[in-house]
């Protein structure tokens, strides 16, 4: 499928992708407090709701991500632009969960959890797990990942290779496929991502039903290919899982999910990044003093979910203030000249 097809995508925001931000957010909010919570603060007594699948809202993220990266390069002129768009997105809120998590573990705890200053400063590229260095919050890899698939992405568009959305997925499946059957340096397969190839795959594969360019049925082989892949090298569950976020996201792409554009869960999707930023240590830090205090883990989870929802719409504010700032001086110097 030709992405540089003169056929303009729809017009409106896929309210429906914010409102899977937030849900995806949320289940790996509920999956940190409580099944993972064992491991990161050992132990801390385990609420009564477990959600042990919420990891899964990762995958979400990357399917999103990939679907919502075409959409944007259709409206950025240059790779520079592009470059500067996403770290402008990404970056101020990320500093600033840092440097609260940073001071949180530090005063609070857990001490475990927490970093000293020089590998606190190494964490500001968002280059975590290149260079090696312990994370303020583990959370991050996954903004690793997304940095990665935003290159990746960045040289498909320089090379022409975004041009056929269907030899770029395909690639990448047999990619995933020589490097699951052939040793493979673990470092390698972190750089071609291709233990989250097949994620981002359904939300690329997506996009052009979304943008009219194709049919759902257009796209039945690359959904069988991608499926196929994940059934060979991945387990039943992640099988079973690639088929409804297949399913998903091609009935959003047609229009049929309209019931996800609820307010409460497009709210939950504006404040889905800074909230999975700053969620896990700050979280931990929180559901350990209530719990030493006598409060129940069920509560303390709920408490601490509260919080950070809170501090997640201050931090979100935070980051719109320093863009809109950076912003003022161009618009005003337009406006008087």
């Amino acid at each position: 499928m030709v992405l540089t097809d003169p056929c303009p995508p729809p017009a409106d925001r896929l309210r429906e992708l914010d409102a899977l931000r937030g849900l995806a957010a949320l289940a790996v909010v509920f999956y940190h407090y409580s099944y993972f919570i064992q491991f990161m603060v050992p132990g801390a007594t385990l609420p009564r709701l477990q959600v042990g699948w919420g990891d899964d809202g990762v995958k979400l993220f990357f399917a999103i991500s990939a679907f919502a990266m075409l959409a944007t390069i259709e409206r950025t002129p240059t790779l520079w632009a592009f470059s500067r768009a996403r770290a402008r997105r990404l970056l101020p809120e990320y500093w600033l969960a840092m440097a609260l998590t940073g001071i949180v573990a530090w005063l609070f705890g857990p001490a475990r959890l927490a970093v000293s200053p020089i590998e606190w400063l190494a964490n500001l590229p968002l280059m975590q797990k290149l260079t090696g260095v312990p994370m303020v919050d583990g959370v991050y890899w996954t903004l690793n990942v997304e940095v990665l698939f935003y290159a990746l992405i960045a040289l498909a568009w320089a090379t022409g290779a975004l041009r056929s959305i269907d030899r770029l997925v395909l690639g990448w499946l047999a990619v995933r496929l020589i490097c699951w059957l052939l040793p493979t340096p673990a470092w390698l397969q972190f750089v071609l991502l291709t233990d989250h190839a097949v994620w981002f795959s359904v939300g690329l594969i997506a996009y052009p039903v979304w943008r009219g360019t194709a049919r759902w049925e257009d796209q039945r082989l690359l959904a069988a290919a991608i499926l196929g892949v994940e059934a060979f090298t991945a387990s039943f569950h992640a099988t079973l899982l690639v088929v409804g976020m297949m399913a998903l996201f091609f009935g959003i792409a047609m229009g049929r999910v309209r019931g996800l554009r609820h307010p409460v869960l497009l709210w939950l999707g504006a404040i889905s990044y800074p909230l999975y930023l700053v969620h896990a240590v700050i979280g931990y830090a929180i559901i350990t003093r209530l719990q030493a205090a006598g409060v129940s883990a069920d509560l303390a989870q709920l408490v601490a979910l509260a919080a950070m929802m809170v501090l997640a719409v201050a931090v979100g504010q935070a980051g719109d203030a320093w863009r809109n700032r950076r912003n003022a001086a161009p618009r005003l110097r337009r406006a008087t000249t």
